[in-house]
């Protein structure tokens, strides 16, 4: 009985006061003595001088609160199950008063306060999820996840009883996941607490109309309306960001991602460049810029830019498959432009760019297996529409050391030639 003996003898009316220059004498003894037994792991020694040292100069020693958790929390773990309360009560009174003398820590003792409430009684949950609420709002960006999940697993558990607890939780986890998208926890919390995007959707912008210059907000209600593909309500919202904050790359680039599925390619094409003059080594979006050229039709200046994208990586696959798809989407303006779109029309010049673009397909698959699959059946449904052996026998005359240049009508621009995959 010794140790609640201790625990009872010192917490009633405990009265904790700054000590004056004459008790620092005393306060440094009492100090020794507590720090010689506590390292040696003589608690019960080490107790009472810790308790004198609170007493006369509690803001004096910061590292004295950690040490006497640590004891209480040994004493609280050894003890039989009719004493444990009497510990528990004695740990919340050293955070309490830790969180008053050392401010500085002050969310960390919170956090193991609303741990403490939660976990070592019953029927405290309101009380721990104050405590959580305080630590986490103190210094957010520093505070364990751990903590962070226990605080919305509290939240989840009393919504029936506190529905605005639902409300709470669900801000908890988005911000988790504005800070580390990759969380998975706090993802598959979310998605539990909410199945339709768009009432999270609803619940952000509501939250905007109190805060409107919140930028966490305004990036989050941008992200909401990109999962759920209303990439044109996402527009709004991502130019205010980048207005705001024009030397942010990752704004301009999303603005830009969101023009493009939208069909702005002008508009997307002016974003990614203002990303790239941030980020001038930034591929993907150099490919995007090319894709964007492509559907403008301006095939000459897509393949300029997806020749950048390659230079960038040589061992990067997506650059030869757009350069294809160029040459694809080059046939079958050309067909539409000069034979109004009748594909029974198509000439040998029109099959060599068809050929030329599974060139680029192989060379595609062969410096990047992440995209064989893609260029296998991309040269599959070309299959029909490449020149056969009867077309390259009719127009040998323009074969010249195995290849035929591309020239002429639609495809001057292109300046290639292909190899013939025949013996002639």
């Amino acid at each position: 009985m010794k140790k609640i003996f201790l625990v009872l003898f010192f917490i009633p009316g405990f009265i904790f006061a700054q000590g004056t220059a004459q008790d620092s004498m005393e306060v440094l003894k009492n100090w020794s003595l507590f720090f010689e037994y506590f390292k040696t792991g003589d608690y019960n020694s080490a107790v009472p001088y810790g308790w004198k040292v609170m007493q006369m100069q509690p803001s004096r020693f910061k590292t004295l609160y950690r040490a006497m958790e640590k004891i209480y929390l040994k004493y609280y773990e050894d003890a039989p199950q009719d004493e444990k309360t009497a510990y528990a009560d004695t740990i919340l009174i050293i955070y309490d008063n830790a969180i008053k003398y050392d401010p500085e820590r002050a969310s960390e003792y919170y956090l193991r306060k609303g741990y403490v409430l939660e976990n070592y009684y019953t029927g405290r949950d309101t009380e721990a999820i104050a405590a959580y609420e305080k630590g986490i709002e103190l210094d957010f960006e520093n505070t364990e996840f751990y903590y962070i999940d226990r605080l919305g697993v509290l939240y989840i558990k009393n919504m029936d009883e506190h529905p605005e607890y639902r409300n709470r939780a669900i801000d908890l986890y988005r911000r988790v996941i504005e800070k580390d998208p990759q969380n998975v926890t706090a993802n598959d919390r979310l998605r539990a607490l909410v199945k339709d995007i768009g009432e999270l959707i609803e619940l952000s912008k509501k939250r905007l109309e109190s805060d409107p210059e919140n930028t966490e907000l305004i990036w989050t209600i941008a992200n909401l309306y990109i999962r759920a593909e209303d990439y044109k309500s996402a527009i709004p919202y991502l130019e205010k960001l980048a207005k705001k904050y024009p030397d942010n790359e990752i704004y301009w680039n999303r603005l830009g991602y969101c023009y493009q599925r939208t069909g702005e390619y002008k508009k997307a094409i002016d974003a990614y460049n203002r990303s790239l003059k941030i980020n001038p080594d930034a591929k993907e979006i150099i490919l995007n810029i090319a894709v964007c050229y492509r559907e403008l039709d301006n095939f000459e200046q897509a393949r300029v830019w997806a020749r950048r994208a390659m230079a960038k990586d040589k061992n990067w696959g997506r650059p030869y498959i757009e350069i294809a798809q160029i040459y694809e989407a080059a046939v079958a303006k050309c067909v539409k432009t000069t034979k109004g779109g009748d594909w029974t029309k198509l000439d040998f010049t029109d099959k060599l760019v068809y050929q030329l673009a599974v060139e680029y397909y192989q060379l595609a698959k062969k410096i990047d297996p992440s995209v064989e699959s893609e260029a296998n059946q991309r040269i599959k449904n070309l299959e029909t529409l490449v020149p056969t052996q009867e077309d390259y026998f009719f127009n040998k005359r323009k074969i010249k050391d195995g290849k035929v240049a591309i020239t002429g009508g639609c495809y001057d621009w292109i300046g290639e030639s292909i190899t013939v995959p025949y013996k002639i």
